[in-house]
């Protein structure tokens, strides 16, 4: 169970600190008066989060089949996270509209979901399995071995219904992106 919550407390920093330093990167670029910067960081950030989806493509072999699912494991979480960083710092303190707040609120639920299956659920279930080896080297049955392991178990199978979660949002995010954009179109023009 230590574990659960150092990885959480870990997960609530990582958050913190890509949420705060985008604003902080927002606000200097408003003092020093850059102000085209909203549909430049809103266009790159789209695109490096729909260029994550090319995980989700090579793990179906839907579109790519060249390369290591673990590669491209990789490049989706870290084009998600900048992706995240950019949006982040495309919005900074600046909520002025309906559809975009709301666009917002399911890109942080997508944010922080994809950051519990990374970081918690994937060392709860690395813990599980070598904590399970371990007992079962040092002779313990397998009713042992579950009886002491109760806590780290119900961790893991709680954790296990992330992606129930994630990939709904995702979907959800994703209309909200586009009518965000045409409605920022329809409304304001794209301003630079």
């Amino acid at each position: 169970m230590k574990l659960v919550v150092n990885r959480l407390s870990a997960l609530f920093l990582t958050v913190f600190l890509v949420v705060g330093n985008a604003i902080l990167v927002e606000q200097i670029l408003d003092i020093y008066g850059l102000r085209g910067h909203r549909l430049l960081t809103g266009i790159v950030g789209t695109l490096l989060v729909i260029l994550s989806f090319g995980y989700s493509m090579r793990k179906r072999k839907k579109l790519f089949k060249s390369g290591g699912v673990k590669g491209w494991l990789r490049a989706h979480e870290w084009l998600a996270i900048a992706g995240t960083v950019i949006i982040f710092i495309h919005t900074g303190t600046h909520f002025h509209g309906i559809v975009a707040i709301i666009t917002l609120i399911f890109m942080f639920i997508a944010f922080i979901s994809g950051l519990i299956g990374r970081y918690v659920y994937d060392n709860v279930k690395a813990e599980l399995r070598l904590k399970k080896a371990g007992l079962k080297k040092d002779g313990l049955s397998e009713k042992e071995i579950e009886e002491s392991l109760t806590g780290l178990a119900t961790a893991s199978e709680a954790l296990s219904k992330w992606r129930t979660y994630h990939m709904p949002v995702i979907s959800i995010l994703g209309v909200m992106v586009v009518y965000h954009a045409i409605a920022a179109l329809y409304y304001g023009g794209f301003k630079i």
